[in-house]
C-alpha cells in the first residue's frame, strides 16, 4: 500500500436538506394526466445477465426494471419550502465545524460549490463567508457532480504544502430551482447541502490516492438556459439536452477507468475495498457502477429513493449515512466515486478515520431504508429476477437477444428485402426492451407511447452506432412510429450510397445517382 508522509483527510462530515419531504402524491394529485399519461412498462421478468460487458447494454439493462414506474424509481425527494439556499448550506457548514470541534478562526481555507442558488450567475460563496464569519481565503471551485471530491484533492494538496492546516468544503445541489414542475425530469430533482473538513490525521488515515478524468464528451446531456420564473424573477432552466445518451455510453468506462486505476495508486486492489461509495442521480446508477466493478451488491448503498438526484451533495450524503448505519467505520478501506456531466469522473481511495457526523437529517416519509441492497432497491421499481436460465415469454435470453445489423448488412440484401429488414431490427430492439414479445409492438402506434426521452435518446443512440447515420431526436417524438422510422432509415441509407459505391452494384448506384439528380 501507498504511503505518505502526511495522513490527510476527512474529520467530519455534516448534511443539510430542506424541510419539505415532497412524494409522488405531489404529482399524482397536482398533475394525474401527466403521470397517466407516462409510458408505463410490464414488470421486468428477465433478469440481467452477469456476463455482459458492453457498457451500453449493461446501462439499459439496469433500467429496464424501472420501466414498469412512470416516476423511474424516485420516491422522495427533498425541495426547497421557505428557507433559502444560503440558510440550508450555512446548516451544514456549522454542522461541519461543530462536529469537528473547529471555530471560524481555526479554518485556513474555504472552497464552495453552489450548484443552482439563489444568486444567480454569482453562487453564494461570498454571503456565505460573510454569514459564517470567515476571513481566510474563500473561494468557488466548481466541477459539476464531482466537485466534492475535486475539493478534496485540492485541499489536500494545499495541506501537504504546509500552505495551510484546515480546510472546509461546502457543496450544494437546488436541482428544484431549475426544473418545471410539467416536466417529468422535476420527478427526480432534489435540493440539500453537504459539508465536510478536511485536515491533518493520525498516521495511515486519509486519502491514499484519486484518479480524476475529463467528461468533456458528455457536453450537451442537459441543456440550461435563461428564463423568467417565479415572481419575475430570472432562473436557470434545466432540460433532457440533444447528448443524453451519452451519459449511458460513457458511465461503464469511466467507473472502471477512475476506480481501478485510483486503486492501482492506492496500491490495493478493489476486492480490498470494504465499501464503495457512488453518486446515484438515477436509481439504477448504483447498479451500473456495481456491475461494472462487478462488485456484490452488499458493499455499496443507494440513497435515491430518499432524496432523488442532489448531484455534488450525493458522495457527501451517501457517506453521511453509511457510516450513521455502521457500513463504514475506522480503518474501512473506502472508494468513493462521482461523474459530473460534462467537467470530470473521479475516484478516490481512503482508509477512514474517526469522522465525526452532523445532525442526523429529518426521516423519510415512508418506510424506506438505505439498507436496501442494490437488488431490493430495484424491486421499488419493477418485478424481481430469477436465475439465468429463466425464460422470458417461453424464449431464452440468447434466443430473444436483438439482431446485430449494420449499414453493410442492409445494403448487401436486395433493395425490395430492406424495409422490412430494417423494420424487424427495430422492433426486436423495442420489444427487448420493454420486456414484450415483438408481436405486440404495433408499427402505427407512435413511439411516444412506448418511450419516454431516456428511453428515446437510448433509441436514437444505438441506431446511430449500428447503422452509422444520423437520426434526429424529432424523429422518436409526435406522431413518427415505426413504419415512419423504417423509412426514414431507408433514406438515410439510400443517400449513403451515393458517397460508398463499392457497397452495391455499379448497376444499382447508376440508378441511384440518376435517382438523386
Amino acid at each position: 500500500m501507498s504511503t505518505h508522509s502526511t495522513a490527510i483527510g476527512i474529520h467530519s462530515l455534516a448534511v443539510s436538506f430542506p424541510s419539505v419531504i415532497r412524494t409522488n402524491d405531489y404529482w399524482q394529485q397536482k398533475y394525474p394526466d401527466m403521470v397517466r399519461s407516462q409510458p408505463r412498462r410490464r414488470r421486468n421478468r428477465s433478469v440481467v445477465p452477469s456476463s455482459v460487458d458492453n457498457g451500453f447494454d449493461l446501462w439499459s439493462q439496469e433500467v429496464a426494471p424501472y420501466l414498469s414506474d412512470p416516476f423511474r424509481g424516485s420516491v422522495e425527494r427533498r425541495v426547497l419550502g421557505n428557507e433559502s439556499t444560503l440558510e440550508v448550506q450555512y446548516q451544514a457548514a456549522t454542522e461541519a465545524l461543530t462536529a469537528a470541534k473547529l471555530n471560524v478562526a481555526e479554518v485556513d481555507v474555504v472552497m464552495v460549490t453552489s450548484l443552482f442558488a439563489d444568486n444567480l450567475g454569482l453562487d453564494n460563496t461570498t454571503l456565505l463567508a460573510r454569514k459564517l464569519g470567515f476571513n481566510c481565503p474563500v473561494w468557488n471551485l466548481e466541477s459539476t457532480c464531482s466537485s466534492a471530491l475535486v475539493a478534496l484533492q485540492n485541499a489536500r494538496a494545499l495541506i501537504q504544502t504546509g500552505e495551510y492546516n484546515n480546510a472546509l468544503v461546502i457543496v450544494s445541489h437546488f436541482g428544484s430551482n431549475t426544473v418545471r414542475e410539467t416536466d417529468t425530469l422535476a420527478w427526480s430533482m432534489g435540493d440539500g447541502a453537504g459539508a465536510f473538513v478536511v485536515g491533518k490525521l493520525k498516521p495511515d488515515r486519509g486519502v491514499l490516492a484519486s484518479k480524476v478524468v475529463s467528461t468533456a464528451n458528455t457536453y450537451g446531456a442537459y441543456h440550461h438556459q435563461l428564463e423568467i420564473g417565479r415572481e419575475g424573477k430570472p432562473r436557470i432552466l434545466t432540460q433532457t439536452g440533444e447528448n443524453a445518451s451519452s451519459l449511458a455510453e460513457t458511465a461503464v468506462d469511466c467507473v472502471r477507468t477512475c476506480c481501478q486505476e485510483a486503486a492501482l495508486k492506492a496500491g490495493v486492489d478493489l476486492a480490498e475495498i470494504d465499501f464503495f461509495v457512488f453518486n446515484t442521480p438515477t436509481a439504477w446508477y448504483a447498479h451500473v457502477c456495481a456491475r461494472a466493478l462487478g462488485i456484490a451488491p452488499e458493499r455499496t448503498l443507494n440513497l435515491y429513493p430518499y432524496y432523488g438526484n442532489i448531484g455534488v451533495v450525493f458522495p457527501v450524503a451517501n457517506l453521511y449515512h453509511a457510516v450513521k448505519e455502521g457500513k463504514i467505520k475506522e480503518n474501512s478501506l473506502v472508494l468513493v466515486y462521482t461523474n459530473g456531466a460534462s467537467a470530470t469522473a473521479a475516484a478516490t481511495v481512503m482508509r477512514w478515520g474517526d469522522v465525526a457526523l452532523g445532525k442526523a437529517p429529518a426521516a423519510p416519509k415512508h418506510e424506506l431504508s438505505s439498507e436496501l441492497t442494490l437488488e431490493a432497491a430495484r424491486g421499488q421499481g419493477a418485478g424481481c429476477r430469477g436465475d439465468s436460465t429463466t425464460l422470458l415469454n417461453g424464449k431464452s435470453e440468447k434466443e430473444r437477444a436483438t439482431p446485430k445489423l449494420s449499414q453493410a448488412k442492409i445494403l448487401a440484401v436486395k433493395p425490395e428485402l430492406r424495409e422490412e429488414l430494417i423494420k424487424n431490427y427495430l422492433t426486436i430492439w423495442l420489444a427487448n426492451t420493454l420486456q414484450v414479445l415483438p408481436n405486440e409492438i404495433d408499427a402505427s402506434q407512435p413511439l411516444t407511447m412506448w418511450l419516454d426521452s431516456l428511453m428515446a435518446f437510448s433509441f436514437k443512440s444505438r441506431l446511430e452506432a449500428d447503422l452509422e447515420i444520423r437520426v434526429p431526436i424529432e424523429s422518436f417524438f409526435g406522431d413518427n412510429n415505426l413504419n415512419t422510422l423504417t423509412q426514414l432509415i431507408l433514406e438515410k441509407l439510400t443517400l449513403s450510397t451515393l458517397v460508398i459505391p463499392e457497397l452495391v452494384s455499379n448497376d444499382e448506384a447508376s440508378e441511384r445517382e440518376i435517382l438523386s439528380l
